[in-house]
């Protein structure tokens, strides 16, 4: 079962990749474009749930699933968000920054996580190396 905790946690890590992203993009793709109301409060939202839609990555089904129904969806909600601002960009300028910022995301996530695992097993071999 799924704990409020684990939503807000999800939520605020894809809030928090969706604003670096969103600030990224704004400094060296459009640079001068400036930030609005709208599109920074569509961003945060839409990031939050992008990240509460990673959770399926720890739910019980197979990656192959997982990987489907979260790239999908995030596409979809990243679709619902260029509408909401009504950029003005083709489908496959969307399309190409998805794909290329999805992948910088997920080396992120791979990258922290094997980091996350060497440390652990450092102390790992630190605590049975004093027994």
């Amino acid at each position: 079962m799924w704990k409020l905790s684990n939503f807000i946690n999800y939520f605020f890590t894809g809030v928090g990749f969706g604003a670096a992203t969103y600030l990224i993009i704004l400094t060296f793709v459009f640079p001068g474009v400036p930030a609005t109301p709208l599109g920074v409060i569509s961003v945060f939202i839409i990031s939050g749930l992008i990240g509460i839609l990673s959770m399926i990555f720890a739910a019980d089904v197979s990656p192959a699933i997982a990987f489907s129904v979260h790239i999908i969806g995030t596409f979809l909600l990243v679709l619902l968000m260029y509408w909401i601002n009504k950029w003005s960009v083709t489908f496959w300028w969307i399309l190409g920054e998805f794909l290329l910022v999805y992948i910088v995301i997920w080396l992120i996530v791979i990258l922290s996580q094997v980091h996350t695992v060497n440390k652990i097993n450092s102390k790992i071999k630190k605590r049975n190396s004093k027994k």
